[in-house]
């Protein structure tokens, strides 16, 4: 008994100092609890009571409540005799399920706001088991006055991470809490045994389309010694010699081409170069389920290793005219096309570098080439105008490309047409970002896609280091790894030109040297869940401007923007800022 007096006037006093000092010497406080008291300080919350923020939003018929319920009341029931609630939390550390030993304790829970639709993520509420849980990615038991906030000393809580076992992303946080005098460490060994059965029924429990996947990935994996890889639209598998045989940026580069290629091929046998200079055969199939594409499945083998001894500049070269595998197959599709003065039409998302594309290879087969562009706009004005100036180009050398032409009205491509009189010079092409008008497809006699950024994460560095030198040229500006961390996180639906504007926009923070992470446009520091309206991203930019102008200081941040502290936090998690 003597032993757990010390051990609490240890905490305590510790807790007291680091309040009064933020630099004093936690020694004897566990790593993870002072490392969370010091991002409990950071986030601005109150030492004193609990203040958290109720969420009527919650899923609770979710696939993670269905697969948890069983395990909890076989757990409450373990525990009965002890005066206990076991809760389940989402993601975001919001109650989604309690299940209480007494009513008693069920009161006591509820004074401390720890029930159905409140949050208790660390950055509101401090050290806990719950919050505590999502941002160590471990399990934790905090006991009494290892809590950061006052009020909850009296108690303690065991807490385990419920991990999706495909992805490993943590779905929830499954939860002992009970008084500080009725802990014992057998309740974490409980909590972390009891979390690990959840994660065993979300594996039980996954759609068809995952079970189809994981099935026919455990088939290849079995009868192979080689590296496999399994791909889906949110799920990769990797058996062992998979996750060793690529470092990080080129096995995310080939999850990119996978998922572009499973979309468009039933099976693969392609040649992939990696940002690198390693080149890989990927021999793959389609998996498919339900109607709906589940992901690919591949071996993977390494046909030549990275060249060392090729310097920086020789290596960024070659990934230029490399690229990922998609790109590569794009580009060479087209090039064959402009060789051969095939008329070519150019898939791809606004900004993904379509008409680049035509222009890049266009150049590098007519030295003196020049490609016109041709807006849909224009088509819709004068499609006669426009008919005569392919027919009849100012010069051979003149490529003329209809930009967007799915934009073009049905009366448009009949006057268009009807203007070709039948024929059509064989050097056009044209950029779509959908399938165009039926008739305007019989003008073309070859196609190729463009892979929108975010399938080519892995290409990234060379096209930064080649938007800056256009940008900047003969400056030295380069970007530091966390800035181009922060570039790879972003899901880029403005692809290369959203790209292009957000190194514009931090070359005028950063004219000259190493462009930070905190250099970069607002909405890089954001990954929200869903698209945003105009209005969203107006708040999410003043947010982030906050905290850039605060240091970081969520506190000085919401008192700027004349926010609740919990409604910062909420606004927060809801854009995916990661300031």
């Amino acid at each position: 008994m003597g032993d757990l007096a010390a051990r609490r006037h240890l905490l305590v006093s510790a807790r007291a100092e680091f309040l009064e000092r933020a630099d004093a010497d936690l020694r004897g406080v566990p790593d993870h609890v002072a490392a969370s008291w010091r991002r409990s300080v950071a986030s601005g919350v109150q030492p004193g009571v609990v203040t958290t923020e109720y969420h009527a939003d919650l899923d609770v018929g979710s696939r993670l409540v269905r697969c948890a319920r069983p395990v909890i009341e076989q757990l409450a029931e373990q525990i009965a005799d002890i005066p206990t609630c076991v809760a389940l939390t989402d993601d975001r550390a919001r109650l989604l399920v309690r299940r209480d030993s007494s009513p008693l304790f069920g009161r006591v829970a509820d004074r401390q706001y720890f029930a159905q639709g409140f949050g208790y993520a660390e950055g509101s509420v401090g050290t806990n088991g719950v919050g505590t849980v999502l941002e160590f990615g471990e399990s934790v038991h905090i006991v009494g006055a290892e809590h950061f906030v006052e009020s909850l000393q009296p108690y303690a809580c065991a807490g385990a991470p419920i991990r999706d076992p495909f992805t490993g992303r943590i779905e929830g946080v499954l939860d002992i809490s009970c008084l500080s005098e009725n802990s014992s460490p057998i309740l974490h060994s409980l909590v972390r045994s009891a979390a690990a059965r959840i994660q065993q029924n979300l594996l039980a429990d996954r759609n068809q389309q995952q079970q189809a996947l994981f099935d026919a990935y455990a088939r290849v994996d079995g009868r192979s010694r080689q590296a496999v890889l399994a791909v889906g639209p949110r799920t990769v598998m990797a058996n062992s010699p998979m996750q060793t045989l690529l470092d990080a940026g080129d096995m995310v580069a080939l999850q990119d081409h996978v998922r572009f290629v499973m979309l468009r091929h039933p099976g693969v046998d392609d040649r992939v170069d990696l940002p690198s200079g390693a080149r890989v055969r990927l021999r793959g199939s389609t998996v498919t389920a339900g109607g709906g594409v589940a992901g690919m499945v591949a071996v993977v083998s390494v046909l030549n290793e990275v060249d060392g001894s090729a310097g920086p500049l020789a290596r960024a070269v070659r990934a230029a005219d490399s690229g990922s595998g998609a790109w590569r197959a794009a580009s060479a599709t087209v090039a064959r096309a402009l060789r051969a003065g095939s008329a070519v039409l150019v898939i791809g998302e606004p900004g993904s570098g379509r008409f680049t594309l035509l222009s890049e290879l266009y150049r590098r087969t007519h030295e003196t080439g020049r490609v016109v562009g041709i807006e849909a706009e224009h088509v819709e004005a004068a499609p006669a105008d426009v008919a005569a100036t392919i027919l009849r180009p100012e010069s051979p050398s003149v490529l003329p490309v209809l930009r967007d032409v799915d934009r073009l009205s049905g009366a448009a491509v009949d006057a268009l047409l009807g203007a070709f009189g039948g024929g059509i010079a064989p050097s056009v092409a044209a950029t779509t970002a959908e399938t165009p008008h039926d008739a305007l497809l019989a003008l073309f006699r070859t196609s190729a896609t463009v892979p929108p950024l975010r399938n080519r994460t892995g290409d990234l560095p060379v096209l930064v280091d080649a938007l800056l030198a256009e940008l900047a040229p003969g400056r030295d500006v380069r970007l530091s790894r966390d800035a181009l961390r922060l570039l790879g996180r972003y899901d880029w639906p403005g692809n290369v030109g959203q790209l292009r504007d957000a190194l514009a926009s931090a070359l005028r923070r950063r004219p000259v040297g190493r462009i930070e992470a905190a250099d970069l446009p607002e909405f890089c520091h954001s990954a929200p869940r869903s698209t945003l309206r105009p209005v969203d991203q107006l708040e999410r930019d003043a947010i982030v401007t906050a905290l850039r102008d605060a240091g970081g200081n969520r506190v000085a941040a919401a008192a700027a923007l004349g926010l609740a502290r919990s409604t910062l936090y909420r606004k927060i998690r809801q854009y995916g800022i990661t300031v």
